[in-house]
């Protein structure tokens, strides 16, 4: 879909022909400029300009009038926005990247600070998430169903705390931004290249106004969906341990090996309404509403490999003492595994707000709403797994990904013997409660241009609740002690697995049917079997499984409750003057907040760990059938002064210098006072723990922006900024031993050390970076070749605490350069884009669950084209290509050979029409 490119901050840094010869080009347009009258502002020129130029120019004059330093992303038309995902769109402005999921965009980071450090607004109120933390899932939102989007880099008093890195309101569509009746239908084909399948998207718009505009209305729904698949390679991570049949000691071995080719049903449903009332000149009430439902269907079939320091008997290490090539001897198990990567989420979100302006100085506005976020994915994730003893051979010493070979191979359907299976999931959800009132009082002239002042409340309740279902036999039958039912086990062939990648590893193995799996469990003759087999009495788990639920009943659920209330108030001067002839504006200002925070939850109780038979690979949890319950409350309270100076010291050259202290409150997943114990491996034991008493993560902020708007449409920005983070959060692993009753004489004193994960107030980080952007119309050139243009950006950024130090806490995650460059057309019927993007290696994760050592996510560029025809001045045919190139996302341990991952999500395209009425 050709669509508007809104703005887009730009940069000379990404080479590429287009850039050579728009660089060639650039002087000479400079120099035509110097001689000659300097360019006029934008708003001076009467030029009228649609489709895509019309979006940048919209995105282009929000960042130069605007007192804050904001960038802007802008449609082109109604329900026609840049690519097609809202946060694929904001990754093209500077400073900003994105997270993935599925090939999508699902999370942003704004200049290194990730997703739970940017506020979100929709129409400029709070949201709710369907996530544990605070990160907003930007894929929730239908693309069509949004008309903008600004990113504020800076703050100011009015502006809702909580986003140090930034905060993002996302824009839908107002019935009086329009004149008159607008009806717009458009629909779609896509196809995935990786599944090799076809589905279908389909958007309807209507808006209009009546009784002499005084009444709009408008009401829009879109349907998308997809028919993905996502292949990955993975290992879980590295961690300390001895290989004695090897003669090593305290080596970093891999956890495990897994190759998973998971089938995705991706549907998306948005309905977008809106009704207006300009009850007179003074009085304008807007009342909107948004539903979104994001369905993902995931069917996932892997082939898995635990492995064992204890089974490894020969073994190759290199200079950091990694271990790159091994040999397990048959004490290990290669594991058939059927599991889901569920979403099933649903966003709710309405207001209403009245504006009144009973004079031209003075403006008052009241705002109410609500949002609410759910994802009940409880009791339906799938993790099954059958097993059988099998010998492997790991190497890591190739080029290409890892090789595995086994002695008796990966797909004889007759080796399978029952393991491991669960049903379980979390129900999340998020209600989110705002009012706030703004007040305004404009001067007639002097100095102070307008005094603003306001309050604020929000009262937000996280839940999230581990639910089971009664069919979870869990570890009822772990120990691969008998055969699983003739002809569960079937061949797998998935589609296109890393095709053309070196590596010696499965391309086909075997795969089941959960619900069968699941009933051969429950049955009498199976539960019989097993007791028969470790030496149990004949009907002992039968009657176990009976009693308890299918094993649900006494495993205590991981849940919390967090609720949150935020108070608080505004006063802000605007102000604006000439100091030695040049025209300067800003404004000063400080909010006042005080935050409640009451966390809910239960304390799980391990009374044991007990041996496994015949599994050297895993302990079975012995917990107690209810838990202590917790709670805590929290306050605190926070001061933020801002300031913001504008400076035009010509028409065409805008200087800015912002200050401001901002605060960013801890995940409220972070705040649950409880702990889950997340691996129950022999040597490599785990938990993860919340932390109530956390603090707000609080900055002081410092910016200084220059902005050259040399030709129409055309601009170079240069911002250097710096933040000094105080409080920061940082996630540590530190050993805690656990009392437990040690009836198989494991633990010396009955205590099991743990690896705990918690979060804590570290200290103080300081991040500062340059961004440089980069706008230009190659107008000059000969038609057809003046439809042509350019944007390009790069953010450079860095900390005092460098995320590369061995065994760092306290330091940014996601802290990395980021470059996009786009070259697009436009003239006459045609339109066409070729946007390129890359984010260049940074730390995903400081500590992994794994073993304690970071994550780091690897270089990605991706690149992504459409084209569109104008048929008539109504109808219009487009087609689109995402990640054309097919790039893979890779992710490492601490050193570049620990391979953690490779994810293939596939190029996909697009073609349809569009009707504009």
């Amino acid at each position: 879909m050709a669509q508007c490119m809104a703005r887009l901050t730009a940069s000379t840094i990404l080479a590429g022909p287009a850039l050579v010869a728009l660089a060639l080009a650039f002087p000479a347009t400079v120099a035509a400029q110097t001689t000659a009258t300097p360019a006029a502002a934008p708003a001076e020129e009467e030029i009228i300009v649609t489709g895509l130029r019309a979006g940048l120019a919209r995105s282009i004059d929000t960042k130069r009038n605007s007192d804050l330093i904001v960038d802007s992303i802008s449609s082109e038309d109604l329900g026609k926005f840049p690519d097609t995902n809202v946060a694929e769109s904001l990754q093209r402005i500077t400073g900003v990247s994105v997270d993935r999921s599925g090939g999508e965009g699902q999370f942003i980071t704004v200049r290194g600070f990730g997703p739970q450090f940017n506020t979100v607004l929709v129409n400029g109120r709070s949201i709710a998430t369907e996530n544990a933390g605070r990160a907003f899932s930007f894929d929730l939102l239908a693309s069509e169903l949004i008309a903008g989007a600004d990113v504020f880099k800076s703050s100011n008093a009015r502006l809702q705390d909580g986003g140090i890195g930034a905060t993002i309101n996302v824009k839908t569509a107002r019935p009086f931004d329009y004149n008159g009746q607008k009806i717009i239908v458009s629909g779609q084909a896509n196809y995935e290249r990786l599944s090799d399948k076809f589905a279908g998207d389909g958007f309807a718009l209507y808006s209009n106004t009546f009784g002499d505009d005084r009444i709009g209305v408008l009401a829009s729904v879109s349907y998308q969906r997809r028919k993905a698949l996502v292949n990955t390679i993975a290992t879980n991570g590295y961690f300390r341990a001895d290989l004695p049949l090897a003669g090593l000691t305290g080596v970093n071995f891999p956890q495990n090996y897994d190759q998973i080719s998971d089938a995705q049903d991706r549907e998306r449903i948005g309905i977008n309404g809106t009704v207006q009332f300009r009850a007179s000149d003074e009085l304008l009430l807007t009342v909107d509403g948004l539903w979104n439902k994001f369905t993902v269907d995931s069917q996932g079939n892997s082939v898995g490999h635990f492995f064992s320091p204890g089974s490894a008997t020969t073994a190759t290490i290199d200079s950091n003492r990694t271990v790159t090539n091994f040999s397990q001897n048959a004490d290990g198990h290669t594991d058939y595994i059927n599991r889901t990567f569920n979403r099933p989420t649903k966003l709710l979100a309405f207001g209403a707000n009245l504006k009144w302006t009973p004079t031209d100085l003075i403006e008052v506005a009241f705002d109410s709403s609500y949002s609410k976020a759910t994802s009940n994915n409880g009791g339906n994730e799938i993790f099954a797994v059958i097993g059988f003893n099998n010998a492997v051979n790991f190497d890591n010493t190739g080029t290409g990904l890892p090789s595995l070979t086994a002695a008796n191979g990966f797909t004889n359907t007759g080796v399978g013997r029952a393991h491991f299976a669960t049903r379980e999931g979390f129900d999340r959800s998020e209600e989110n409660y705002e009012n706030r009132i703004d007040a305004t009082l404009k001067t007639d002239g002097g100095f102070v241009k307008a005094l603003r002042f306001g309050g604020y409340f929000q009262d937000r309740t996280k839940k999230n609740t581990l639910v089971r279902t009664e069919s979870n036999v869990g570890c009822a039958y772990c120990g691969y002690a008998i055969p699983v039912a003739p002809g569960l086990l079937q061949p797998f062939a998935p589609n296109n697995f890393f095709n053309g990648t070196a590596g010696n590893f499965p391309r086909q193995w075997l795969q089941f049917n959960a619900e069968d799996y699941f009933t051969f469990l429950e049955s009498t003759a199976a539960a019989n079997a097993q007791d028969a087999a470790v030496g149990r009495p004949v009907g002992t788990l039968a009657g176990f499984l009976a009693a308890n639920n299918g094993y649900a009943a006494i495993v205590y659920p991981d849940s919390f409750t967090v609720k949150e209330r935020v108070i608080g108030g505004y006063a802000q001067v605007d102000f604006g003057s000439e100091i030695a002839g040049l025209p300067i504006s800003g404004n000063l200002g400080v909010r006042y907040t005080h935050t409640r925070v009451r966390s809910r939850g239960s304390q799980q109780q391990l009374l044991d760990l007990r041996v496994v038979p015949g599994d050297t690979t895993s302990y079975t949890g012995v917990f107690a059938p209810t838990a202590v319950p917790v709670e805590q409350t929290t306050t605190y309270n926070n001061f933020l002064p801002s300031l913001n100076v504008k400076v035009d010291f010509t028409d065409s050259f805008i200087g800015r210098f912002a200050a401001s202290q901002t605060v960013t409150r801890p995940d409220l997943s972070l705040l649950a006072p409880r702990v889950s114990y997340t691996n129950l491996r022999p040597g490599n034991l785990q938990a993860a723990g919340g932390n109530p008493d956390l603090t707000p993560y609080k900055s002081t902020n410092f910016d200084l922006t220059g902005e050259w708007y040399y030709q129409p449409g055309g601009y170079l920005t240069v911002s250097g900024f710096y933040k000094r983070v105080d409080d920061f959060v940082g996630s540590s692993v530190a050993v805690e031993n656990f009392p437990v009753a040690n009836a198989d004489n494991i633990f010396p004193g009955g205590q099991a050390p743990f690896n705990v994960q918690r979060p804590r107030n570290l200290g103080t980080i300081d991040v500062y970076g340059v961004e440089i952007g980069f706008q230009h119309n190659l107008t000059w050139l000969p038609a057809p070749f003046d439809g042509l243009g350019v944007t390009a950006n790069a953010t450079f950024v860095g900390s005092n605490n460098p995320t590369t130090a061995t065994g760092t806490t306290l330091a940014l995650e996601g802290l990395g350069n980021s470059q996009n460059a786009v070259l697009f057309y436009e003239k006459g019927p045609v339109q066409a884009r070729i946007a390129y993007n890359h984010r260049d290696e940074f730390v995903q994760t400081l500590a992994n669950g794994t073993g304690g050592r970071p994550i780091y996510f690897e270089d990605y560029g991706q690149l992504d084209i459409s084209a569109a025809f104008a048929v008539t001045s109504y109808a219009t045919l487009f087609v689109e290509g995402v990640n054309v190139t097919n790039a893979k996302t890779k992710t490492r341990g601490e050193f570049a050979n620990q391979f953690l991952s490779i994810v293939d999500t596939g190029a996909r395209y697009a073609v349809g029409a569009r009707f504009n009425f």
